[in-house]
Order: C-alpha cells, then sequence, then structure tokens
C-alpha cells in the first residue's frame, strides 16, 4: 500500500482564506477545517459544502 503525502491547503469560502489545513487531499482538507471550526454538520449540506475551495499552499504559506 502506497502511503500518501500530506499537503498544506489554504481553505477559502467565496474566495476568502479561512485558514490552513493538512491533509492528503483537497476534500479531505475542507472536511478537516469544517470539523475543526465545529461546522461538521454541514458536511451533509452539499450547498453549504459548495461554498468552500481549497487550494495547495505555496511553502506552506496561502496566496490568493
Amino acid at each position: 500500500m502506497k502511503k500518501e503525502t500530506l499537503r498544506i491547503f489554504a481553505i477559502y469560502k467565496k474566495n476568502i482564506h479561512l485558514g490552513n489545513e493538512t491533509a492528503t487531499n483537497k476534500n479531505d482538507a475542507i472536511r478537516k477545517y469544517l470539523v475543526a471550526s465545529l461546522y461538521g454538520n454541514i458536511l451533509k449540506d452539499l450547498e453549504l459544502l459548495s461554498l468552500y475551495s481549497a487550494k495547495t499552499a505555496i511553502k506552506g504559506t496561502h496566496f490568493l
């Protein structure tokens, strides 16, 4: 089994940077961010979830 590499992702909501999260992919990073922010209950609401996006952080820092 191949070990997946953890990367840092910048999390955005409506193009506003909210924070960074370490994960293996963008969807996992968004999920982890929402759970850590106590918004885990919206994981089932696809309309609200679609407001969030993630980009790979460059050199561990977010950029727009």
